[in-house]
């Protein structure tokens, strides 16, 4: 039996600050897409990978530190990354890999405080991510490359 080859990852990009809906006071605002926000819209989907998170630059929060310790090796459930403090909160630079097994499957690069980039090969995710994001757009593996 020979082995099916794996789909090729495709990257999207977009806008990790959004408009608000008004508010009680009825006045529109802005908010910061935060990493548990993307984990919530992966919904079934993310519930049984394992994430890694790579901060390339010292991150001002200690936070972002006992994330990326405690994702070393097998890395950190969905459920419990998103008990923790440094999800809810707004990174400069970072990577969140998610793991099913030893397979890489997703991707989540916070760029710049000011862009999501997400790899996958999945389908659905891609098309989940353009639902709810509806400015992403596709990423060249040269775009890719340069944000990291």
């Amino acid at each position: 039996m020979t082995e099916t080859p794996p789909l090729p990852m495709r990257m999207v990009t977009f806008a990790a600050w959004r408009d608000s809906a008004p508010h009680a006071a009825g006045a529109p605002g802005r908010h910061y897409v935060t990493l548990a926000e993307l984990l919530v819209r992966l919904g079934g989907y993310g519930l049984g990978l394992t994430w890694k998170a790579r901060f390339p630059d010292e991150q001002p929060r200690v936070a972002f530190a006992r994330m990326a310790k405690e994702s070393e090796g097998a890395g950190i459930p969905t459920l419990e990354l998103l008990a923790m403090d440094a999800p809810h909160l707004q990174a400069i630079d970072a990577d969140f890999e998610g793991y099913a097994g030893d397979e890489l499957r997703i991707t989540l690069r916070e760029f710049d405080s000011s862009s999501w980039d997400v790899r996958t090969a999945d389908a659905w995710v891609l098309s989940e991510i353009r639902r709810h994001y509806p400015d992403a757009r596709p990423m060249t593996a040269d775009e890719w490359n340069a944000t990291h």
